[in-house]
């Protein structure tokens, strides 16, 4: 990131991460080259082509990846339709912005695959799919994030011992701490340490992206100042930059990984919030702890919501700013607001996302 190095002269700087001061420096971390950006997708992809291969209906489904290097816009996406294979999209604009690591495009492409594996909870307004012949949904934003840092980087990185190990020695000890107790072998901690190191910067990214969609003073997240807002329900779109540092780290932290090639909570109603589907996904995720998912944007939804004059989803446009809303029975009315750059364009099936301006809606989704 631009400004953010590990330089430092005294223990009470801000030489290691996770302190006090908003502008603790990070490693000299640098934008991926061409060339390591499509070896980062075609790592991520191969985790979890088998997954895909057993989804239903089994042996017609392949993860694949594309980059726009035409395109200046800054996004990332995953296109998922009947017939296609499940496409993860990433424009020359995504690798470029001045606070793009290596570090920080491995954990957003581990998102952008928890869009398909992540599983419960779902992006109930536009699953699209109620037979799952799609052989997944689309999962929520923040539970794409906590697959990210749970189940994704942990497979990705688990053989890098060296630059593990390198980035839990630049956590300060209230961060190695986190790790030390959530896991009791050395390499399960540093690696634990390197995923917080990236979410950390992760987080930063994130704020100031969303800075750049709606102006205002910019308040990077830290380890040590969570969110203690509650949501009423579970959220599907983005969350505030200081919850989705919060979520990052819960999933660092949550001992409990994915097994087999499931998604967890893909049962019927496929892709709606039910009793079962909750249920079903249990199993995978931390339930209580710093591992569960944080409250700010994750609760049982059990209120009902009439979207009957709103509609599933549309877009809108509020100060300048294109957001895609959302209405779903279960999760209340969202917004999802689009990059700088993108607007919200509707498809002809009625789903509203968030496009660069010369893309055509028919493309790909979010």
């Amino acid at each position: 990131m631009d400004h953010l190095s590990t330089d430092g002269t005294d223990g009470n700087s801000a030489a290691t991460i996770g302190g006090t001061v908003d502008s603790a420096p990070l490693s000299g971390e640098r934008p991926p080259t061409r060339e390591e950006a499509e070896a980062i997708l075609d790592r991520v992809v191969a985790l979890y082509q088998d997954h895909a291969a057993a989804a239903n209906p089994a042996g017609t489904h392949k993860i694949s990846w594309t980059i726009n290097w035409d395109s200046d816009a800054v996004s990332a996406h995953v296109q998922l339709k009947p017939g296609e294979d499940w496409k993860i999209q990433v424009t020359k604009g995504w690798l470029t912005v001045s606070s793009m690591t290596t570090e920080v495009f491995a954990l957003t492409m581990c998102h952008e695959m928890g869009h398909f594996l992540g599983g419960f909870p779902f992006k109930t307004s536009r699953s699209g799919d109620s037979t799952g012949a799609l052989g997944t949904s689309i999962a929520a934003e923040s539970q794409a994030d906590y697959f990210a840092t749970k189940d994704c980087l942990p497979r990705l990185w688990a053989n890098e011992t060296e630059a593990n190990a390198a980035a839990f020695a630049e956590l300060d000890p209230s961060a190695r701490e986190r790790c030390t107790t959530a896991y009791s072998d050395l390499a399960s901690q540093q690696l634990c340490g390197r995923i917080l190191r990236a979410s950390l910067q992760t987080g930063r990214f994130f704020e100031e992206q969303a800075v750049l969609q709606a102006p205002r003073e910019i308040v990077y997240p830290r380890f040590d100042t969570p969110d203690t807002t509650e949501a009423e329900v579970t959220k599907e779109g983005h969350a505030p930059s200081q919850c989705r540092l919060d979520t990052l780290v819960a999933g660092a932290v949550c001992s409990v990984k994915s097994t087999g090639t499931g998604i967890p909570g893909f049962v019927p109603p496929y892709g709606e919030y039910s009793d079962a589907s909750e249920e079903a996904a249990r199993p995978f995720a931390c339930q209580t702890g710093p591992g569960a998912r944080p409250r700010c944007w994750f609760q049982p939804d059990t209120v009902a919501t009439d979207c009957s004059e709103l509609g599933q989803q549309a877009c809108v446009v509020e100060d300048g700013v294109h957001k895609v809303r959302y209405c779903d029975t279960t999760s209340g009315v969202s917004y999802y607001e689009c990059f700088q750059h993108e607007v919200c364009k509707e498809s002809g099936d009625g789903l509203a996302d968030c496009y660069a301006p010369d893309v055509d809606p028919e493309e790909g989704s979010p």
